[in-house]
């Protein structure tokens, strides 16, 4: 369980054992490492046995998983999350920490987790540098404790596990107890009881720790359909077995004769068999239904692709120059799941943002993390010339801010808007230096034209 829920009053008062307690009771949580294995190819078919140990027992993984994860996480967040503010001094500050924490990989890998595991936590800390860093943590590894009653899950304490060796090779745990102001550290090696090793306070003003969720269940986006990618392992893995067993088919001879061993590899290397009256030769095969079979791995193909929401990239309807609204259309299921995805994950870059704020303005400064507003876009296959003349129609009527926003290539909107002015700038005073030069180029005609001064 990666979140638990408790009136302010029982956490506030959690004492050492009630938190030891905690930790052991969902240490043994096995659904993540499961789903984890299904998405890097480990599935239930590599460990199944036949009865006939002399069969063939081709295991076969499809990895259906890892297609719906890597395709939804990259539609949702393949192009960067882009911020907006009217405090163009916040906003720039709040940008070189995004930058220096690489914020737009480890969005990508958040939102990969939170598709894997349907939920997963991040960390914010303080380097030796006193630079605000962001982390990872996945959800096998952190307890979320939220307060309900506000009326909403307020996070108000966190536990995270670090699992490790140490130098002798011993196996570490250490046990992190995160509330809004101070942090207890536990310990145990080999198993041992986790002991209270060090109390010490922090700086957040708040839990420094965020969860982002796949959707309000915490499922995963293929969690649903592991039956269905199992099937499909299945019926491909028979297949393969049934053309195995017909390539290493027995020979069945009807009445060859008093023949030796020797006499069959003649026949085999010469091509030809001699047989007595009433002979016959023939292979042992499985007769396969190849229509049905392929109708069958067909439609367990459909489901998993319509069950996930996910469709199939490759199929042909994909294929040719079509317009915006073809695109959306065929992508219509997969918007659906992206559009949960969004309202989860922009609340916890704005909790991001918040816990940053708060560092801020320790820091003597007096920010609003509600000025930064995050936007998402689409990562989906574009008509660029479709997208040009949009943007261009739309010139009367939207800002030029508004209008970059629409257009995939651009990454970060104030940073094109700054070069655009300075180009502007840059062309006035170009258009200056011209002027002048005209002017200067000009005075020696007009005073040949004028004669010497005073003179008629």
């Amino acid at each position: 369980m990666a979140v638990l829920y408790m009136d302010r009053a029982s956490i506030e008062s959690l004492t050492e054992k009630d938190i030891r307690d905690i930790i052991e009771e969902n240490a043994t949580d096995t659904k993540y490492g499961n789903l984890y294995d299904y998405y890097i190819g480990n599935h239930k078919i590599l460990r199944e046995t036949k009865r006939d140990s002399t069969a063939p027992n081709n295991r076969l993984v499809n990895n259906m998983a890892r297609y719906i994860t890597d395709t939804a996480t990259g539609y949702f967040v393949g192009q960067p999350v882009v911020y907006n503010s009217q405090d163009e001094q916040f906003l720039g500050m709040v940008q070189d920490i995004f930058n220096y924490n690489d914020e737009q990989d480890h969005n990508m890998e958040l939102a990969k987790n939170c598709s894997i595991c349907g939920s997963c936590f991040e960390m914010l800390y303080m380097d030796e540098e006193a630079r605000i860093r962001l982390a990872r943590v996945p959800a096998k590894s952190g307890i979320m404790i939220c307060e309900t009653d506000s009326g909403f899950a307020e996070p108000i304490a966190f536990i995270r596990t670090i699992l490790s060796k140490d130098k002798d090779g011993n196996a570490v745990r250490k046990v992190e107890f995160w509330n809004a102001y101070l942090v207890m550290r536990f310990r145990s090696v080999n198993g041992s009881r986790l002991n209270l090793e060090a109390v010490e306070e922090h700086y957040w003003q708040d839990v420094p720790f965020i969860e982002y969720v796949n959707n309000e269940e915490r499922t995963g986006d293929f969690e649903g359909v592991i039956t269905q990618i199992d099937a499909y392992n299945r019926v491909q893995s028979n297949t393969a077995n049934y053309f195995q067993y017909n390539d290493d088919a027995l020979l069945k001879i009807l009445k060859l004769g008093d023949v030796s061993s020797q006499n069959i590899r003649d026949m085999k290397e010469k091509g030809a068999i001699i047989l007595e009256d009433g002979g016959d030769v023939e292979w042992l095969l499985k007769q396969v239904d190849d229509t049905a079979l392929e109708n069958y791995k067909d439609r367990l193909k459909e489901d998993i692709h319509t069950m996930a929401n996910v469709p199939h990239m490759c199929d042909e309807a994909f294929g040719g120059n079509l317009s915006g609204v073809a695109i959306s259309y065929k992508l219509w299921g997969l918007e659906q799941i992206c559009a949960i995805k969004e309202r989860k994950f922009k609340k916890g870059l704005q909790r991001r943002i918040e816990l940053i704020t708060n560092i801020l303005n320790v820091m003597g400064h007096s920010f609003d993390y509600r000025d930064i507003v995050p936007k998402f876009r689409r990562n989906k296959p574009q008509n660029d010339l479709e997208t040009a003349q949009i943007v261009t129609m739309l010139a009367n009527d939207l800002s030029l801010e508004t209008r970059l926003q629409m257009i995939p290539a651009v990454e970060n909107v104030q940073d094109e808007l700054d070069k655009l002015e300075a180009e502007k700038k840059q062309d006035k005073e170009d258009f200056g230096i011209y002027e002048n030069f005209v002017k200067a180029f000009r005075q020696p005609e007009q005073e040949v034209a004028d004669g010497p001064e005073g003179e008629e």
